[in-house]
């Protein structure tokens, strides 16, 4: 659906992003990961046409579309924001993308086709209604409706849920993911949530300082993180010697050899256990570890390292 051969952003002496190379199967989704500034919103708006490539060529269902003006690529961009018209109603802002698009439809089509997808992502009751009368949720459903009643090859979403409290955020990028699953739609999402990146996609870019550091399936990026910037930002281990050890091959245990001496800085609850996030001096280096016994802040521990190859990972 979409192939980036060797793509650069530079303004000036200033390069943004440099030798991008990306590939996305149709219906796939695939997230961008990476922190403020590495480069992942200015490649999203490049791709949309927003703004040019200064290298590299796009194609986008076999077709390239380098220098074909924003208007005429079949890609629709998602803001963080919903961006919706505050003195529309529902339908009609979910209407409003069809009116001035390239399908000549007539108004009684538009507002049949509207309809049929505000039912589908569960607002058409709310069809008479201002956005001002929606919660946030709400509003990113009827921006998400607008955009793929235009029916765009590719959807690129630029953190769209970043303006959303964590519960909301989090019952609506599942929300999404599914229904974008059902609709078969091929999606770039760019966010700096490695859960949320984990949780949306079949297969995650990391991005850092420009450069794509490394591609593939969530669980693979996440075990096996290619260099340090990737395990800094989205995993959770030790660098030990060359190699990446992941939180589960650590733990608390009484001094002996073979063991790192920790500070606890504070406990983390998720999920129904209780971790400890804890600062390693001698590695420069912190980690969480899960344990059920209680610990205070300050206090000193021993970290275990099961080593790779043992009986025990057997």
């Amino acid at each position: 659906m979409l192939k980036l051969r060797q793509a650069a952003k530079k303004y000036e002496d200033q390069v943004i992003f440099s030798n991008i190379d990306i590939a996305v199967k149709a219906g796939d989704i695939v997230s961008i990961l990476g922190p403020s500034g590495c480069g992942k919103t200015s490649l999203l708006r490049c791709i949309a046409g927003l703004a040019a490539f200064t290298e590299g060529e796009l194609f986008i269902d076999s077709r390239e579309v380098t220098r074909i003006k924003a208007e005429n690529r079949p890609v629709v961009l998602m803001f963080q924001e919903p961006l919706l018209f505050p003195h529309l109603t529902v339908l009609q802002n979910a209407i409003y993308g069809m009116k001035h698009g390239k399908r000549k439809l007539s108004r009684k089509e538009r507002i049949r086709q509207a309809e049929e997808m505000l039912k589908k992502i569960e607002m058409f009751e709310w069809k008479d209604r201002y956005p001002s009368q929606l919660s946030g949720g709400q509003q990113q459903r009827v921006s998400l409706a607008r955009a793929l009643l235009l029916q765009p090859s590719l959807l690129l979403l630029d953190e769209p849920f970043s303006s959303l409290d964590a519960h909301l955020r989090h019952s609506l990028r599942i929300w999404v993911r599914d229904f974008l699953k059902q609709e078969g739609v091929t999606a770039l999402f760019v966010t700096h949530d490695r859960e949320e990146a984990a949780v949306m996609s079949d297969r995650l870019i990391v991005m850092k300082d420009g450069k794509l550091q490394q591609e593939g399936e969530p669980r693979e990026v996440y075990e096996q993180p290619l260099n340090k910037d990737v395990a800094d930002f989205m995993s959770d281990g030790l660098h030990l010697d060359g190699e990446f050890y992941t939180a589960s091959s650590l733990s608390i245990s009484g001094s002996q050899a073979g063991t790192y001496q920790g500070i606890i800085e504070h406990p983390l609850f998720a999920y129904g256990y209780t971790f400890y996030r804890i600062k390693i001096p001698e590695l420069e280096q912190s980690v969480v570890v899960r344990s059920d016994e209680v610990r205070e802040e300050g206090q000193q521990v021993s970290i275990a390292v099961q080593q790779k190859g043992s009986a025990a990972d057997d």
